[in-house]
């Protein structure tokens, strides 16, 4: 069972319209089992899962900061709300870098204004300006955008804190009726934060999402 949340959503839908830029062998950095996004890329040659968690059984067992892959022998890379996770994060962009060929596109997104998951490994929040710093001598093309703005912020929490407050993943049936109504209310969100085009509301956003191609 999965409950209707705005971030996971809008998660999706950025991977989704992005999927053709990702092609030949993708690595999927940090992606447990790899089951979330893989059938976005039926067209790549290859599809391998890099995460630390062995009960996950991904391809390779290992962290993102000691891939252990040679040099320029991935096409395409794709990371998603794992970088707070990665206390050397300095570590891991530059052998996501190391292991990506020259031209090959990174599809990555982070978290911004979300509860704190995932403890004791949950160790950092990035801005737009932090994230430049980190990939910037690597890449080039670096596109970043929000991912929600502050209605999505509001209803994801809303949601979130409900989730966990009355431990519903553990009660399906509960579950399965709140999530008819985080549905309406994400779609709501979504819709109002699409007419928001202000400066401010970009400020409150449950994310970022990141383009960026291999020098």
């Amino acid at each position: 069972m999965r409950i209707t949340q705005p971030d996971r959503h809008l998660l999706i839908q950025f991977v989704q319209q992005n999927s053709h830029l990702l092609t030949g062998h993708l690595l999927d950095v940090g992606g447990q089992d790899g089951k979330r996004y893989r059938r976005f890329f039926s067209h790549v040659t290859k599809y391998t899962v890099l995460d630390p968690d062995e009960s996950a059984r991904p391809d390779i067992v290992a962290g993102a900061e000691k891939i252990p892959l040679p040099d320029a022998s991935i096409d395409d890379i794709l990371s998603t709300e794992v970088w707070m996770d990665i206390y050397p994060i300095h570590d891991a962009i530059r052998e996501m870098a190391r292991v990506l060929k020259s031209g090959g596109y990174l599809l990555a997104t982070t978290s911004f204004m979300s509860p704190i998951c995932d403890a004791p490994y949950h160790y950092w929040r990035f801005t737009p300006y932090s994230l430049l710093k980190l990939l910037e001598p690597y890449f080039e093309e670096i596109h970043i955008t929000h991912r929600g703005g502050y209605q999505s912020v509001k209803a994801q929490t809303w949601i979130r804190y409900r989730i966990e407050r009355w431990n519903l993943y553990k009660h399906p049936f509960f579950g399965h009726v709140f999530s008819l109504l985080s549905a309406i209310r994400m779609h709501i969100a979504i819709r109002l934060d699409a007419r928001d085009t202000s400066e401010i509301n970009k400020k409150y956003t449950l994310g970022f999402n990141i383009i960026a191609k291999r020098k």
